[in-house]
């Protein structure tokens, strides 16, 4: 008897051992298990949050490059006036310049228009200087001019010619010293005759100067 009873006690221990340890495991099991569940749940979050904030990158366009203009020198002929044309704005200058002065700079704008001229017409332009000062010197009353540009067109020749006639009309304001003021006011009209220069360009030889109806 003593020994059955030994025996049935050694099984209950052995149960009672193992139910232990089955419980030991188990309890062991639900600590580290659900931290693995919720590590792996919070990095499935993070994961997906960052998805959602992700940027696309950004796209690159390429533009078309447009190259404006190939050399200096193309602009510049580009923008200078062809021979006949820079001939009729020489034309009109050179009345402008010489028609408009003062007795007291010695009617100066004479000295501009001979730039514009041949030799020939650069001695005509000082003959007609030096008349104005003896009709009216520095020293007495004032007198001054104004020559402004009405109308001016192409008479005779064309482009490329060694030769070519303009007619420019104006208007002659002459005043005492005060241009608000004039004393004179008329109309007149130069036929000018322009030659061709060596490198195409036509400079003014000859100018006589009428009475104009406007």
């Amino acid at each position: 008897m003593p020994i059955l009873n030994r025996r049935r006690m050694a099984i209950v221990l052995i149960i009672l051992g193992l139910l232990l340890l089955g419980f030991g495991i188990y309890t062991l099991v639900g600590i580290f298990w659900p931290k693995q569940s919720a590590t792996t749940d919070q990095q499935r979050q993070l994961q997906a949050i960052q998805r959602d904030n992700a940027k696309p990158a950004p796209k690159t366009i390429e533009m078309p490059t447009t190259v404006q203009g190939t050399s200096t020198a193309e602009q510049v002929n580009a923008q200078t006036a062809p021979p006949l044309q820079d001939a009729i704005r020489r034309a009109e200058s050179v009345l402008s310049r010489s028609g408009s002065g003062t007795n007291q700079d010695g009617f100066l704008g004479f000295n501009d228009a001979m730039q514009d001229g041949t030799s020939r017409f650069q001695n005509y332009l000082k003959s007609e200087q030096r008349r104005l000062i003896e009709q009216h010197p520095a020293g007495g009353q004032i007198y001054g001019m104004t020559t402004r540009i009405v109308s001016s067109n192409l008479v005779q020749g064309k482009e490329g010619d060694d030769k070519v006639v303009i007619k420019v009309q104006a208007q002659k304001v002459e005043d005492a010293g005060d241009r608000s003021k004039p004393t004179n006011i008329s109309y007149i009209e130069a036929t000018m005759t322009l030659l061709k220069q060596s490198g195409g360009s036509y400079l003014v030889d000859e100018m006589t100067i009428s009475p104009a109806s406007l």
